[in-house]
C-alpha cells in the first residue's frame, strides 16, 4: 500500500484536534449540569425560583391544553375531524387535477402562440415576395435614373433662379428704399386723413346727440300733449258742470230780474250800457277768431290727413311718429353694422395676406422636409438591402445546419414521440430547436455511457489488446470548473508611488478650487505636457523604470534602509 500522503496525514489530525476539544466542551457541560442538578435538590440555589414558577405556569397550561384536546377527540368533534379530512383529500385532488388541467392548457396555449407566430412570419415572407415580384427591379432602376437626371435638370434650375434671384436682390433693395420713402410720405398723409376722420366722427356725434336729444325732447312732448289732452278733457268736464251750475244761477237770476223789473223801479244807465255792449262784442269776436283760427288748423288736419276723426288722426300721428324713429333707428344700426363690416374686411384683407405669406413659407419647408425624407429613404433602402441580403444568408445558413442536424438526429435514430403531443411540425425544425438538441444530448449521453460500461464490464481484457483498449477507450469528459486569470498575467507591475503622488496626489489643495478660463486651460495643459510623469501617469510599471525624479529619492531611501 502507498504512505498515506501529508495533506491526508494534517486533515486527520485536526479532525481528532476538533473531536478533543468538542469531549472537553460536553464534560464541561455535563459538570455543570450535575452541580445545578445537586444544588436544585438541596434548595439552597435561588436562581430556580424564577425557573420553578414558570415551569408550574407551563404545567397548568399543557393540562388545560390538554383537556382542549381531550374535549376535541371526543364523538362530535371526530365526526367533524373525518368529514374535514374527506373535504381537505377531495380538495386537494380537485386542485391537483384541476393544476394539470392548467398546465397543460397553458403549454397548449403556448403551442398555439407559436403557431401564430410562425404562420405570421410565413406570411410576412409571402407578403414580401408577392411585393417583390410585383415591382420589376428593370422598371424601377428606369424609373429612379429618369428621376435622376430630372432632379438634376431642376437643380441646375434651381441654380439658375438663384443666380437671378440674387441679381435681382439689388434692384429690390433700391425699390425698398423708395418704398420706404413712399411709406414716410404715405404715413404723413396717413395721419392727415385720420385727424380728418376724427372730427368727422365728433361732429357725426355731435349729430347723433342732437339727433337722441330731440327725439327724446319729442317723446317728451308727447307726453306732455297727451298729459294737456287728459287735462283739457278734465277741465271740458269741470266746465261742463260750472255751466251747468252757472245756467241754474242764472236762471235764478232772471227769474228774480224780472220779478224785480216788474216789482220795482228800473234805472237805466245808457252809458254802461254801452260800455258792456261793447266789452260783449269785442268778447264775441276775439271768441269767433279764435274760433276760426282753431277751425282752419282743423280743416288743414283734416285735408292732411284726410280724417275727421280725432282720435284716429292721433293713432296715425303716433303711427308715423313710430315709423320715423324706426327707420332712424334702423340707419344708426346700418351705418354701426357697415362699419363694422368694413373693419372686418379691412382684417380679413390683412389675414388673407398673412396667410398666403405663411403657406409660402410652409410650402417650402414642406419641400426641404420632403427633400429630407427622401434622401432619408434613399439611405434606408440601401440598409435594407444589406440586412435582406444578410438575412438570407443566415436564413441560408440555418437550413444547412438544421439539415445537418437533422441528419444526425436520424443517424443517432433518436425517437420522435415527444414530438407527437405538439402542435405543427411532428419532427424536427427551427422552431424545436432546443428539445431536438435535448433529444441529440441526451441519445448522446447514453451511447457514451453504454460505450463506456461495455469496455468497462463485458470484453474481456487481455495481455496484447490492453494498450489499444486504453488507447481507443471513451470516457465521460469530466466538468471543467472555471479558474480565475491570475493577478500577475493581467498587471505585469504594482502602480508606482512615484508617478502617482507627481501626477495626482500633489494637485490635491485644501481651498476651494476655481473654475479654469481659456488661459488657465492652456497654462495647465502645458505644464502637463512639460510634465516627464504625464506620459506614464496612467500605465503601471515597476518603481525601477520610473523617470520621475522622485523615484530615485524613493529608491535611494531603500538601499539606505538596506
Amino acid at each position: 500500500m502507498d504512505p498515506p500522503s501529508p495533506e491526508h496525514q494534517t486533515s486527520d489530525f485536526e479532525v481528532q484536534k476538533k473531536m478533543e476539544d468538542e469531549h472537553l466542551r460536553l464534560q464541561r457541560q455535563v459538570r455543570m449540569i450535575q452541580t445545578d442538578r445537586q444544588h436544585r435538590s438541596l434548595g439552597v440555589h435561588p436562581q430556580f425560583r424564577r425557573q420553578d414558577h414558570l415551569l408550574r405556569t407551563l404545567k397548568k397550561e399543557y393540562l388545560n391544553l390538554y383537556k382542549d384536546l381531550k374535549i376535541a377527540r371526543s364523538g362530535a368533534h371526530k365526526k367533524n375531524d373525518k368529514k374535514m379530512k374527506k373535504e381537505l383529500t377531495r380538495a386537494l385532488l380537485t386542485r391537483t387535477q384541476h393544476e394539470e388541467e392548467c398546465e397543460e392548457r397553458l403549454t397548449l396555449m403556448e403551442q398555439v402562440e407559436e403557431l401564430l407566430h410562425r404562420k405570421n412570419k410565413e406570411l410576412l415572407q409571402i407578403n414580401s415576395k408577392v411585393i417583390a415580384n410585383i415591382g420589376e427591379l428593370e422598371v424601377r432602376r428606369g424609373l429612379s435614373e429618369n428621376r435622376l437626371q430630372s432632379a438634376e435638370n431642376k437643380l441646375e434650375v434651381a441654380m439658375w433662379r438663384f443666380n437671378e434671384v440674387q441679381c435681382e436682390n439689388k434692384k429690390i433693395r433700391r425699390e425698398i428704399e423708395h418704398m420706404l420713402n413712399d411709406r414716410a410720405l404715405f404715413n404723413q398723409s396717413w395721419t392727415k386723413m385720420m385727424s380728418a376722420l376724427d372730427k368727422g366722427k365728433k361732429f357725426l356725434t355731435d349729430l347723433f346727440e342732437s339727433s337722441t336729444l330731440a327725439y327724446d325732447q319729442r317723446d317728451e312732448w308727447c307726453s306732455k300733449l297727451k298729459s294737456a289732452q287728459e287735462k283739457g278733457k278734465v277741465d271740458q268736464m269741470v266746465q261742463v258742470q260750472e255751466m251747468r251750475d252757472l245756467q241754474k244761477a242764472f236762471d235764478h237770476e232772471m227769474k228774480l230780474y224780472n220779478f224785480l223789473a216788474k216789482k220795482g223801479v228800473m234805472r237805466i244807465n245808457e252809458k254802461a250800457e254801452k260800455t258792456e255792449e261793447a266789452q260783449k262784442k269785442k268778447q264775441e269776436e276775439d271768441i269767433e277768431k279764435d274760433l276760426e283760427a282753431h277751425s282752419k288748423i282743423f280743416s288743414d288736419i283734416n285735408d292732411y290727413t284726410n280724417e275727421y276723426d280725432v282720435n284716429k288722426i292721433i293713432e296715425q300721428f303716433e303711427r308715423v311718429e313710430h315709423e320715423n324713429f324706426s327707420i332712424y333707428k334702423l340707419l344708426n344700426e346700418y351705418c354701426a353694422e357697415n362699419e363694422v363690416l368694413k373693419r372686418g374686411k379691412e382684417k380679413l384683407i390683412q389675414e388673407i395676406v398673412d396667410r398666403r405669406d405663411w403657406n409660402e413659407k410652409m410650402e417650402d419647408k414642406r419641400q426641404k422636409e420632403l427633400q429630407e425624407l427622401r434622401d432619408k429613404l434613399e439611405k434606408q433602402k440601401l440598409v435594407t438591402e444589406d440586412k435582406k441580403k444578410q438575412l438570407t444568408q443566415k436564413v441560408q445558413l440555418l437550413n444547412d445546419t438544421m439539415e445537418k442536424v437533422e441528419e444526425l438526429f436520424k443517424m443517432l435514430d433518436c425517437s420522435l414521440e415527444p414530438y407527437q403531443n405538439l402542435l405543427g411540425d411532428k419532427q424536427p425544425s427551427l422552431h424545436h430547436v432546443n428539445l431536438t438538441f435535448r433529444l441529440i444530448t441526451d441519445k448522446i449521453q447514453e451511447l457514451i455511457q453504454l460505450t463506456y460500461y461495455y469496455e468497462k464490464h463485458i470484453q474481456k481484457k487481455s495481455d496484447k489488446s490492453s494498450s489499444r483498449l486504453k488507447k481507443y477507450t471513451v470516457r465521460p469528459q469530466p466538468p471543467e470548473y472555471w479558474t480565475a486569470t491570475p493577478i500577475h498575467v493581467l498587471v505585469p507591475a504594482d502602480p508606482c508611488p512615484a508617478c502617482i503622488e507627481a501626477r495626482w496626489l500633489s494637485r490635491v489643495t485644501d481651498s476651494p478650487e476655481v473654475p479654469f478660463d481659456k488661459a488657465m486651460c492652456a497654462t495647465a495643459l502645458k505644464e502637463l505636457a512639460d510634465e516627464p510623469a504625464f506620459e506614464r501617469s496612467d500605465r503601471i510599471h515597476p518603481l525601477t523604470e520610473c523617470r520621475v525624479p522622485s523615484s530615485r529619492l524613493i529608491l535611494a531611501r531603500r538601499y539606505m534602509q538596506y
